[in-house]
């Protein structure tokens, strides 16, 4: 099978997996206990029954749960017009965030706060690659010494530190040695962000705790392939020959090992994006962990679905993503 073929084939496979995905967690969201109307209606003043029932009816009719004849709508019923809104790229209103007495377009919404949470990814993730590389490279080359040692220790203390956790130690020192705690406030996100110096400011201990968070992993993958290269025949072969020693681990033995460290890296990213929702909650973050957790907490079912969608769909792109870099790596896997 051509290259071409295999991405189409597996694009066609993401189709089905994703109905699952969606009629699963729609299932579970609407069989979940509580009622989202009520939480809808807050601590609304109604002194009679009738009034409450009236108000209850109306916030449930703009919601979607019942029909003008005051009937239920069946949840089947209703998945059918989230994969039907879901195929045109809308996810529905939303039910929590309001605008002018209306629900806000969950797509502008994320349209506005994922600019927060990619760029915080990003940065975190460029800097994690390039500190667990350094990390696991003199970790495998300088094995049992007294680095390797250190690090090694180091990094089974942070992975088994829980990620928030290690957000408020972050913050508890920066408290304690600057007087600043990282939480953000409204003027970290006055546009345009690029010349937003309290943008930046309040970027750092964010992007230090997710970075700190997934380079320990990666950089204990890069040491154990790495080791496991050096000990080649091929590599004692280029050693024996007298080539200059960083030619043998660039060249030779880092490149023999990138299949690994790339699947990890391919799947590293969307783990990501999910476990900064901790993160930005810690910090005031206003990006799309912030508006998804939210959504979960007051039950607006829209903003669940819309988080359960578009976080396991990353995943099976990156995955995708990660496979067709596999046959520019090593030329001799065939799809």
């Amino acid at each position: 099978m051509s290259l071409k073929g295999f991405i189409v084939k597996r694009f066609l496979y993401i189709i089905p997996v994703m109905l699952g995905i969606t009629l699963l967690n729609f299932t579970i969201i609407q069989t979940a206990p509580g009622d989202p109307v009520i939480v809808r209606l807050g601590l609304i003043q109604c002194n009679t029954v009738e009034c409450y029932n009236n108000a209850y009816n109306k916030e449930a009719i703009e919601m979607g749960l019942l029909s003008k004849d005051l009937y239920t709508i069946p949840w089947f019923e209703r998945y059918i017009d989230f994969v039907n809104n879901l195929l045109h790229l809308d996810f529905g209103k939303s039910w929590y965030y309001q605008q002018a007495g209306e629900g806000r377009s969950i797509s502008q919404i994320i349209a506005e706060k994922a600019v927060y949470t990619i760029t915080l990814n990003l940065i975190s993730f460029l800097f994690s690659l390039l500190l667990s590389t350094a990390i696991g490279v003199i970790s495998a080359t300088r094995q049992n010494s007294f680095w390797d040692r250190s690090l090694t220790v180091a990094m089974l203390l942070g992975y088994s530190l829980p990620l928030f956790w290690l957000a408020k130690l972050l913050m508890l020192m920066s408290f304690y040695m600057f007087k600043f705690t990282g939480v953000a406030n409204k003027d970290a996100f006055k546009t345009p962000l690029i010349t937003n110096g309290n943008f930046y400011k309040y970027l750092i201990l964010p992007t230090l705790a997710l970075t700190l968070g997934s380079l320990v992993f990666m950089a204990r993958l890069i040491r154990s392939q790495l080791l496991e290269i050096l000990r080649q025949d091929y590599v004692v072969t280029a050693k024996a020959k007298g080539l200059d020693r960083r030619a043998v681990i660039y060249k030779h033995a880092f490149r023999n090992g990138l299949l690994p460290i790339v699947t990890l890296v391919g799947l590293n990213l969307p783990y990501m994006i999910v476990g900064s929702v901790m993160i930005e909650r810690v910090f005031g973050w206003p990006g799309l962990g912030t508006v998804f957790l939210e959504g979960a907490l007051f039950r607006d079912y829209p903003l669940m679905m819309a988080s359960n969608t578009i976080f396991p769909l990353l995943f099976l792109v990156f995955r995708l993503l990660t496979d067709i870099t596999y046959a520019f790596i090593d030329p001799r896997i065939k799809y």
